[in-house]
């Protein structure tokens, strides 16, 4: 009887870890996505440290249901998207203004 009771806490004990997981990972997408769109040095560099933190931990949730995985993914692209967007524009600024064109 002890190994089944043992057995059911830590099943709830995992379900509440991938829950608090799930809601850390969502809070870290948001502030990400906002950070990438101001466009600062700092706030760019915060942005690439949520990503990775992001891509680290993402692989641990487990018994995610689709709709939320799907927006969770969705999520994770736009905030990648949203990077290499503001890479990709600070380079081309960065060039133009070493060739002198404004």
């Amino acid at each position: 009887m002890s190994s089944i009771s043992n057995d059911a806490k830590l099943a709830r004990l995992r379900a509440k870890t991938n829950e608090d997981l799930v809601r850390y990972l969502t809070r870290e997408l948001n502030l990400g996505v906002r950070l990438a769109a101001e466009a600062d040095d700092q706030s760019l560099r915060r942005a690439e440290e949520s990503y990775s933190e992001i891509a680290r931990l993402l692989p641990l949730v487990s018994s995610l249901d689709r709709s939320e995985q799907s927006r969770i993914e969705a999520r994770f692209q736009r905030l990648r998207d949203i990077l290499d967007a503001q890479i990709s524009w600070r380079t081309h600024r960065s060039v133009r203004t070493a060739a002198g064109v404004l």
